[in-house]
């Protein structure tokens, strides 16, 4: 009996000390938290997650806008002389936009506007849209982007600083401001080629130093296209990819480094190089045919 109780305990034993190194192979096995990463690769995963969400937020919202437009596309009749009235509204935008020192960024989202509501109208409408209607949208443009965007926004008034062919009561400006967020479905935040500047900077193979340079270029030449109403075409995401292809060959960064570029940004911003390459194109003869700022 004594010896039978002995092994018993040995059994036992033996149990215990399985028990123990299985909870510690359990330990040792299990995969570690973020709490065991050193502090700085926990911020960088953060931060990488971060910028995939808005990315894909992005692109979800771009999707969104761009099939809107493009069925608008298939029912709008755009004459040649409402793309002329169009070309001199950008014009006048671009020049009013200088002048009060605003933001690129006001420049850009209020042709945005611009665009679609001339596009909305046209499908939906059965008036036909007139030279002044076009340049009254623009006021209205202008005016809402620069609400949105800057901190002081001069009197309704007071923004028709240069010489336009037409000059509008504060009151029509409102009214058209109403019809404008109307067809917009008041949804003001649109996703434009500069939504994804900050993105795309990161995928280029340059230096810090580079960054401020780039970026002023990028908004300089971007603010070069928005009279082309061809480039309405052309997704923001894929305008902005072309831009900066188009830098980097500009800033001299080599045909290695653009072919890699090239194929990262396909990949990232979800299209194909055809149209890229067709977007390019584009932006280049635009360029070169003075549509400089």
């Amino acid at each position: 009996m004594a010896e039978e109780e002995a092994k018993t305990h040995d059994h036992l034993s033996c149990l215990n000390d399985l028990s123990c190194n299985e909870d510690n192979m359990s330990a040792i096995e299990q995969p570690q938290s973020n709490n065991h990463l050193p502090q700085f690769l926990v911020e960088l995963e953060e931060q990488l997650d971060k910028q995939y969400c808005w990315l894909h937020i992005l692109l979800s919202k771009e999707d969104e806008t761009h099939t809107k437009l493009s069925t608008c596309f298939l029912k709008a009749d755009m004459s040649l002389i409402i793309i002329s009235a169009r070309q001199e509204a950008v014009q006048w935008i671009l020049a009013v936009n200088s002048y009060h020192d605003f933001s690129a960024f006001t420049a850009v989202l209020s042709v945005n506007y611009l665009d679609q509501f001339l596009l909305s109208f046209q499908s939906r409408s059965d008036m036909p849209m007139k030279p002044w209607m076009v340049q009254l949208a623009a006021v209205a443009c202008l005016s809402l982007a620069a609400k949105v965007v800057e901190v002081h926004v001069p009197l309704l008034f007071d923004l028709q600083v240069k010489k336009s062919e037409y000059v509008f009561r504060p009151k029509s400006i409102q009214k058209m401001e109403l019809l404008v967020l109307s067809l917009l479905d008041w949804k003001m935040n649109s996703v434009t080629p500069l939504s994804f500047m900050n993105h795309i900077i990161k995928m280029v193979p340059m230096g810090d130093h580079q960054h401020l340079e780039f970026s002023t270029l990028f908004k300089h030449r971007l603010l070069s296209l928005l009279s082309d109403f061809k480039l309405v075409h052309y997704r923001p995401s894929v305008i902005s990819a072309a831009v900066t292809l188009h830098l980097m060959k500009h800033m001299d960064f080599g045909g290695e480094n653009l072919d890699s570029c090239k194929n990262e940004l396909c990949g990232i911003l979800q299209f194909n190089k055809e149209k890229l390459e067709a977007c390019y194109q584009l932006i280049q003869t635009s360029l070169a045919n003075g549509n400089n700022y």
